[in-house]
């Protein structure tokens, strides 16, 4: 199962030599049964690293930890601790945990080949596409994304709503997959993760790039400083992959900046596109189903999808192109790609009978925004009716953008809480009318904050013909405010909201489709 994995309690000094430039102030006197970064997840037996959080300073909770049973403390500056409790000091708490992390679980990341997939959109589709078309072609897959951990045919949801969780989970999730047999780990890494060195000395055989356009400003600063921590990832391919698997790094050709890491790299590249000239594309044919012709190194296939939206037609072309740089052949893999569904709360369709179309997608992003409203515009005949918020506490910038993006390709939209966080609703909303007001005045938008009942105007107001399209939550289970977070199912509310209306669900808990 995925949750079964063993680790094995090791020596301080000996897992501190798999950090640069540490000094062991002692050594300790018993072994570390495992890592932490929270002192209030500290167990007796632990090393408890402290770091400078984006919010809080792990120095502070040293002695919290010691007395939770921490046996040994990594730090970036002196602390106090008895004569029995290991001290180490290093210049960076959070390349130490990772490299501790990667140490304690064996560097299970040297006995699989390593997948890590980020970008700006499309990492979760592609990720699942990857670790389908490579089981398809026989090779033993897990993976870590967003939504999920999947192994072995077992599927759990992702920890804390993190796309890429810290080191010691991804560490211990890679170890289980080696128990068990596995050939590839499919790791989704967001920029979080790179510029907050989660996955640091982590050794990656395949390093995609779906695209690069804006998302985490609060985190990065600017448009510049979030490219360099989307190209962290082909640093890390270049410095820790295996020879033996060969080092590929599978660039989009339709993004400049994806492209441009071409120059940043001395591993082999593979391109995938759908606009450009690239190794392996993708053509996208709209008619009675969906269907897309790939043209690559391996072979031409034109076969049908059930991914919906042409956007897909990118993803498509990126997994193509990781796992025919794996496997050499594709026949196998090409077979599979009919049958692959969408990733849960991706262009995910409500019908209940409704007699307009009611869809559930994550986008969050300016461009993935405009992805699914102008995909939505060419295929409605009536309105389009957009249910969208922002998060608090995160890239404020992007507001306005999303505001404008609707206001260009929506008729009507309810302005509702994301996840606000720590931030006023009613200001995160004002930015995002302000982006629509001055691209469009006219344009019709309320806002309801309760994001439940913007959900049931945005139906009520619906006609036949027309398209309600709910964006920003997708697959999550929360909607997160200041110190609580209220459960959340976007589709399940969706279907809730248009019984109530009237319609009938086909599909109601309880029985079986």
């Amino acid at each position: 199962m995925i949750g079964q994995s063993s680790s094995v309690p090791r020596p301080f000094a000996k897992l501190i030599e798999s950090v640069p430039d540490a000094e062991l102030r002692q050594p300790g006197s018993r072994l570390v049964e495992s890592i932490h970064f929270d002192s209030r997840d500290v167990i007796p037996g632990a090393c408890f690293v402290c770091r400078q959080g984006l919010r809080n300073d792990g120095h502070a909770y040293v002695s919290r930890a010691i007395d939770m049973g921490a046996i040994a403390i990594v730090a970036e500056r002196p602390v106090s601790v008895p004569a029995h409790v290991g001290l180490a000091l290093v210049p960076d708490g959070r390349i130490a945990l990772a490299g501790l992390s990667r140490k304690f679980w064996g560097e299970p990341d040297l006995e699989i080949g390593t997948i890590g997939i980020t970008g700006t959109d499309g990492k979760t589709t592609t990720s699942h596409l990857v670790a389908g078309l490579l089981k398809a072609q026989g090779s033993r897959v897990g993976s870590m994304t967003t939504v999920d951990v999947q192994f072995n045919g077992e599927s759990r949801p992702s920890e804390r709503r993190l796309t890429t969780p810290e080191a010691p989970w991804i560490a211990q999730q890679l170890r289980r997959m080696v128990d068990s047999g596995g050939g590839w780990g499919v790791i989704e890494v967001a920029s979080h993760a790179l510029e907050l060195q989660r996955v640091h000395g982590f050794a990656f055989d395949r390093a995609v790039v779906t695209n690069v356009t804006r998302d985490h400003l609060d985190v990065h600063g600017g448009i510049a400083e979030y490219q360099r921590a989307k190209r962290r990832l082909i640093d890390l391919l270049d410095a820790t992959g295996h020879t033996s698997r060969g080092r590929v790094a599978i660039l989009n050709a339709d993004d400049p900046v994806a492209s441009g890491f071409a120059e940043h790299t001395d591993c082999d590249v593979v391109t995938f596109g759908v606009h450009r000239r690239a190794d392996v594309r993708v053509l996208w044919h709209e008619c009675d189903v969906a269907r897309v012709t790939v043209e690559s190194p391996w072979g031409r296939w034109d076969v049908p999808t059930k991914l919906v939206g042409s956007w897909n037609a990118s993803n498509i072309a990126a997994a193509v192109a990781t796992v025919g740089s794996i496997t050499g052949t594709l026949d196998d893999a090409m077979e599979m790609l009919p049958g692959m569904s969408a990733v849960s709360g991706r262009m995910e369709a409500i019908d209940c009978g409704q007699p307009f179309r009611v869809i559930v997608d994550f986008a969050h992003t300016p461009a993935a925004l405009k992805a699914v409203l102008s995909e939505l515009r060419a295929q409605t005949s009536g309105r389009i009716i957009s249910v969208f918020g922002s998060a608090g506490d995160q890239d404020k910038g992007k507001r306005p953008l999303l505001g404008r993006v609707v206001a260009m390709y929506a008729d009507y939209a309810v302005v509702t809480d994301e996840d606000p966080r720590g931030e006023d609703p009613e200001l995160i909303a004002e930015a995002i009318v302000a982006g629509a007001s001055t691209t469009r005045p006219e344009f019709a938008m309320d806002v309801v904050l309760d994001r439940r009942e913007a959900i049931r105007k945005a139906l009520l107001s619906a006609c036949p013909g027309d398209a309600v399209v709910l964006t920003g939550k997708g697959h999550e289970t929360g909607i997160a405010y200041s110190g609580f977070t209220v459960p959340w199912n976007e589709a399940a509310e969706a279907r809730k909201a248009l019984v109530e209306a009237g319609y009938d669900d086909p599909n109601p808990p309880g029985r079986s489709s």
